[in-house]
């Protein structure tokens, strides 16, 4: 049994370990990892992209624990804010909400019996009306432009419109179990990159990239090797065209990644992450002020970005980029003089737009070609919040879906 696993991301590392008995060939053309890689600095290695985990992440924490790396988990209460107007406002406790005066008492007693409404909700017959509408019919137009807008432009950049209200539905329900102080968070002290390397431990790792994916006599021709089954985990942009015809996929809208990693001589703030109105990125993520300032010896700031693989935004160079990223942060406070390095990171292809009708464009795991797979940021696991839990939960299923068609123990 011959099987080729395209994409070493979470995904791909995943159901390559589901299927180590029979030596799969995962093919990679960029960094073993996916959007999970790290950067490396002198004396520590960081993730380019911010990431975290929760209680209830358990096939992540199974890995973890199944990979002897248990005790490098911390979890830690994250501080959280938003900044509008060039200040910043923490907003963790009841009594920092109650403070916060961009929002009028009646609205934080609408937002909070939302909230709570939001867990009970049957959040999928809201899938086909947009996020706005909803908003501004349940909530009011004030919720809507103070507190929601800021929010869906950081998660979706001018993509916002676009969204499901059944998705904001949803995601609130799973991130509303917070404690009175905030919400817990959980990271791997000394970075994600030690899953990594852990997970790719004697996998058979090929660097080349998958163009072309031949089909005939019933085998798949990957660089002139023929395989039974095909398990593709990479964004479904790149997948060979005569392929995606072959398995009528849905029309999927993928959003980008800029991502600007900051080693600064100061931290901005002592809050972890603060949501940001009218800047070019829409969250600053405070590494440092989660993890010890000792593991990395500098102030560690992520400026996050969501746009469109052919933005303005995004075809731009990492210097013009950063000049743009230093100018918003310097609005917040922080000084030129301060900054140390910065370095610019982008994912053409990060996650699916949660779109109107998107839970309809859900991709399974099997295609109507026997052997081809599917699994990934488009599987539901990921659905509604992508994250490295959905993403290694869609590994392993699509594994066990391959080992079942195929009769393997």
């Amino acid at each position: 049994m011959k099987i080729a696993i395209v994409g070493a991301g979470l995904t791909g590392l995943s159901c390559a370990l589901e299927l180590k008995d029979y030596n799969p060939t995962i093919f990679e053309c960029h960094d073993v990892g996916g959007l999970l890689s790290s950067h490396e600095r002198k004396g520590y290695r960081i993730e380019k992209f911010y990431h975290h985990f929760f209680r209830w992440d358990h096939d992540l924490l199974n890995v973890i624990k199944r990979l002897g790396l248990s005790s490098k988990v911390v979890w830690k209460i994250a501080k959280t804010g938003f900044a509008i107007d060039g200040k910043i406002y923490p907003l963790n406790t009841p009594l920092e909400i109650l403070r916060y005066p961009h929002l009028s008492l009646t609205d934080k007693i609408k937002l909070a019996r939302f909230t709570l409404k939001s867990r009970k909700r049957d959040y999928t017959i809201e899938d086909d009306r947009g996020v706005v509408e909803g908003i501004r019919e349940e909530l009011g137009e004030n919720l809507l432009q103070k507190f929601f807008m800021p929010l869906l432009k950081a998660k979706f950049g001018e993509n916002y419109n676009r969204v499901s209200y059944a998705w904001l539905l949803a995601r609130v329900a799973i991130r509303s179990n917070r404690k009175l102080s905030g919400e817990e968070l959980g990271y791997l002290r000394g970075g994600f990159w030690q899953l990594v390397d852990r997970m790719a431990e004697g996998l058979n790792i090929v660097r080349k990239p998958v163009e072309n994916i031949g089909y005939f006599s019933k085998k798949y021709h990957i660089h002139g090797t023929e395989f039974d089954a095909v398990v593709w985990t990479a964004p479904l942009p790149f997948l060979d065209s005569k392929i995606a015809d072959r398995l009528n996929l849905p029309n999927i809208v993928y959003q980008s990644s800029i991502c600007a990693l900051v080693g600064c001589e100061k931290p901005l703030s002592d809050l972890y992450w603060i949501n940001v109105d009218n800047a070019i990125f829409g969250a600053i993520i405070e590494h440092t002020n989660f993890m010890p300032l000792e593991d990395y010896g500098e102030h560690l700031i992520y400026l996050a970005s969501y746009t469109t693989p052919n933005s303005e935004l995004f075809r731009m160079s990492e210097k013009d980029l950063a000049n743009l990223y230093l100018k918003d942060l310097e609005r917040l406070g922080m000084r030129r003089r301060d900054v140390k390095w910065i370095k610019i990171f982008k994912a053409k292809y990060s996650a699916p737009i949660y779109e109107k009708g998107y839970l309809k464009k859900i991709v399974p795991y099997r295609t109507n070609l026997k052997g081809f797979y599917l699994a990934g940021m488009f599987s539901k696991p990921n659905y509604p919040e992508r994250s490295m839990n959905g993403s290694i939960r869609a590994g392993i299923e699509v594994a066990n879906a391959l080992k079942e068609d195929f009769g393997l123990s």
